[in-house]
């Protein structure tokens, strides 16, 4: 096991990134550290416990479980204070000895307020049948706010010089309630009494006082605040286990995602690899055995079969991400992805145990565009002399008009399937995993381009135990 490691969802999310940090801390003598580089109080990592208790980790690094495994949140998370002492309570019920006294917080990170949420969910509202996708919790907002130097955005460090906080939110709040009343002014539409709900709240003076308190609480908490010198130090002992967590998926990435349905920030590997200062670390790119999209935007593989046979116990349909929408395999995108994250070392693949028994499986390998012929097709792809779709071209220069042209032609897009054999178990009577399960994960390699030696895990199964490590 490598002493350092990135691991990046490759697909939409929903990975099993909780799982594999979960299993990875577990392999080390020494106690690891967690960093979490990106995303922020909208993740769902869930981890299984060997027995059976669940926790969803949004905040906190996967591994805290472990009880000297540690958690820091880099300058590129986003914090949501409350919810994150909301989060250790949880994870205190379950036994988990001190879980704030082993965090460390960049004092950069942004912070999400209910004003961000509310704000948010507004904005999500007011698109109508158009709406991009959110988990409502206000993080695209905040992290918005925080790129534009003319709108008040806060840092964990406003937080703890509580002489200016109260006037700091106080002001924070009128530019989100002014922002809330023009977009409801720029309404087409009647305005909805959610939409007057959500106002009426935002515009709540009482909530300045509330959050001031409970502020309080995190800043008394026994977290640690750091300005750097703290990941410096911890980067520097070439024998500390560091493991660092991503969050959604590079198909969502803000640069390179079909937009709009993208989260705001980062998904790649390079928020890691700019902390990480040169020091060397294994790339881990990260799939399910079958394709799985929470929200609005392009699944090309999507089956509703598939969504019915597999339902998720811990990615259950709320009003803001919709459905959980399931397919098959997409080779296509995933190569896509591969391509704009800069490769990988290792390949990690998860929920392979869902797929036993569902009879004949399949994979995409390729698309069949059904659009309009029109020239950007084959800017947007690679296409082979029967216009068969083989690759989503990566351009030099994204842009969000030609991100969103991507979105829209991939929604014109038909998946081409191999046919492949029925996992019938994934273990056979010795312990390895069975042929059946051999054979789907070298379909998988193969279309996507990678050798047989760069697999470096499999689940199969929710807890530490169910992993396998080549």
């Amino acid at each position: 096991m490598p002493r350092t490691a990135i691991l990046c969802g490759l697909g939409f999310g929903d990975e099993g990134k909780g799982s594999f940090v979960d299993a990875w801390v577990q392999r080390h003598d020494r106690a690891p550290l967690v960093v979490r580089y990106n995303g922020g109080p909208q993740a769902a990592h869930h981890v299984v416990r060997p027995d059976g208790a669940v926790h969803c980790f949004a905040q906190l690094g996967s591994g805290m479980f472990r009880p000297d495994a540690s958690t820091l949140l880099s300058q590129f998370m986003l914090i949501e204070p409350l919810l994150l002492l909301k989060e250790a309570l949880q994870l205190s019920s379950l036994g988990v000895p001190a879980p704030l006294a082993r965090v460390i917080i960049s004092r950069r990170c942004v912070v999400v307020t209910p004003f961000h949420r509310l704000l948010g969910r507004l904005r999500e509202l007011a698109r109508g049948s158009a709406r991009h996708g959110s988990c409502g919790l206000g993080v695209g907002q905040a992290w918005l706010d925080s790129q534009n130097p003319s709108v008040p955005s806060l840092r964990v460090e406003d937080l703890l010089d509580r002489t200016t906080l109260s006037s700091k939110l106080r002001f924070l709040q009128l530019v989100n309630v002014d922002q809330a009343e023009q977009l409801l002014d720029g309404m087409s539409q009647p305005i909805s009494p959610a939409c007057h709900a959500i106002l009426a709240e935002l515009q709540q003076r009482s909530t300045v006082a509330q959050l001031c308190e409970g502020y309080d609480h995190f800043r008394t908490s026994g977290v640690l605040f750091d300005d750097g010198s703290e990941l410096s130090r911890l980067l520097s002992d070439e024998d500390q286990p560091i493991l660092f967590e991503g969050a959604q998926g590079a198909l969502l990435d803000a640069t390179f995602g079909f937009f709009p349905f993208v989260t705001p920030s980062c998904t790649r590997f390079d928020n890691a690899l700019a902390l990480l200062s040169g020091r060397p670390a294994q790339r881990i790119g990260l799939v399910r055995a079958y394709a799985t999209r929470h929200g609005p935007g392009p699944l090309v593989s999507e089956d509703p079969r598939l969504s019915d046979a597999l339902p998720e116990a811990h990615n259950l349909q709320n009003p803001w991400q919709g459905p959980m929408r399931v397919g098959f395999f997409d080779a296509v995108a995933t190569r896509y992805a591969l391509a704009f994250v800069g490769g990988i070392d290792r390949l990690a693949i998860g929920c392979l145990d869902r797929l036993v028994a569902q009879g004949p499986l399949k994979l995409c390998r390729a698309y069949r565009y059904q659009g309009p012929a029109t020239t950007d097709v084959d800017d947007l792809f690679v296409r082979s002399s029967d216009g068969t779709i083989t690759d989503i071209r990566v351009p030099a220069q994204p842009t969000l008009t030609g991100q969103k042209k991507l979105g829209e032609r991939l929604a014109l897009c038909q998946p081409i399937y191999d046919e492949l054999p029925a996992i019938s178990a994934t273990h056979s009577d010795d312990g390895r995993l069975s042929l059946d399960a051999q054979a789907y994960l070298s379909s998988i390699l193969g279309a996507l381009r990678l050798s047989d030696d760069q697999l470096g895990y499999v689940s199969t199964g929710p807890t530490a135990k169910d992993k396998l490590w080549r």
